[in-house]
């Protein structure tokens, strides 16, 4: 698990938050595009073609290859720009506000700090801006987290939805089978997970969490659907998919959790496990000895391939629907590669 104990290793942290683009306070500056009522300008652009080429550098490129690859990606940056303006403005439009998750955002962070490296807590959301301003604008932040958030609530309502109706357990069955190569796995476990959060709670709250967990594993031994009772109770993301955590490779998992996967059986449940974050219990779905995963280990994963293989024109689709839409005009001797019309 990544260890967020210094300075260094929040800005890394950080790093994950801020990957898209980020609006900075606007000095007096060359504007590169409008976008409906929003600005782009040559600073911030800038700034995205810098942060590009250190990214590629951290993933260890260099040379002819460096050059290279940033030469290929740095031509899209304009129209991630544009993306993210538009999807902004759409958001207001449908009155989406982004405000609850900047602070959603900060406690999530903190928290993960606290996990990772408990003898340096951060106590206070105050302490972690403080700690986020020697890394970055502390504006850039938070308004990097809300735009995120903003574009992804947009695709969800308007692409990602629609995308996950139209995926059927047939079609996920064949897309499977015609790919069965890349279910290939070495030994491992596929589990579930019933999670529910302690951090930062009084002893009578996680007391409360306690029995909230223990109810879970009652209802599992009366018979009740584990994955039922995981989108009922469990506080994970892996709630809504009930609990699947998918398929985990010998050595991937915490030593503690796999020592207690260890001891199960297939379709076994392990009991209550405590860990710093709260109360755990999990379920071993398979053992897997090696070679193809069976097709409901593969499940999950031939889900993500498959949505993103449907996903991504559909997000395209839309992205020009905006651009047709809305307006959009772009300085002479930059390019939009999101469009096919001439610039305006």
């Amino acid at each position: 698990m990544v260890r967020f104990g210094t300075k260094a290793a929040l800005a890394v942290m950080l790093t994950f938050v801020l990957s898209d683009a980020a609006f900075a306070q606007r000095p007096l500056d060359e504007i590169v595009a409008r976008v409906g009522n929003d600005i782009i300008l040559k600073s911030e652009f800038d700034k995205e073609r810098t942060a590009l080429r250190d990214s590629l550098t951290q993933q260890g490129l260099q040379g002819a290859q460096l050059e290279q690859a940033f030469q290929t990606r740095s031509k899209d940056i304009l129209r991630d720009l544009i993306d993210t303006s538009l999807l902004v403005q759409q958001a207001k439009d449908m009155g989406i506000s982004g405000d609850l998750e900047v602070v959603k955002r900060e406690e999530e962070l903190r928290q993960e700090h606290n996990r990772t490296d408990p003898k340096n807590p951060i106590n206070t959301i105050e302490d972690l801006e403080k700690a986020i301003s020697q890394q970055m604008s502390l504006e850039d932040f938070k308004l990097s987290v809300k735009s995120k958030y903003l574009s992804t609530q947009v695709l969800n309502r308007e692409v990602y939805g629609r995308v996950q109706q139209n995926i059927t357990t047939e079609e996920l069955r064949t897309y499977y089978d015609s790919h069965k190569k890349d279910f290939d796995r070495p030994a491992g476990v596929h589990i579930r997970e019933i999670m529910v959060n302690t951090e930062g709670m009084g002893p009578a709250e996680a007391q409360a969490q306690r029995k909230k967990i223990d109810d879970a594993v009652a209802a599992i031994k009366k018979g009740e659907d584990f994955a039922d009772i995981a989108s009922k109770y469990s506080e994970s993301d892996t709630a809504q998919s009930g609990g699947d955590l998918g398929f985990f490779e010998k050595g991937q998992l915490q030593k503690e959790l796999e020592d207690v996967i260890a001891t199960l059986d297939k379709g076994q449940v392990s009991d209550v496990i405590k860990t710093s974050f709260g109360f755990m219990v999990i379920k071993l779905e398979d053992k897997h000895t090696g070679g193809v995963l069976p097709f409901e280990s593969a499940q999950n994963e031939a889900y993500g391939a498959m949505f993103n293989e449907k996903a991504i024109p559909k997000v395209r689709e839309y992205l020009t629907k905006l651009r047709e839409d809305g307006f959009v005009w772009i300085k002479e001797g930059y390019v939009d590669t999101g469009t096919t019309k001439a610039p305006r």
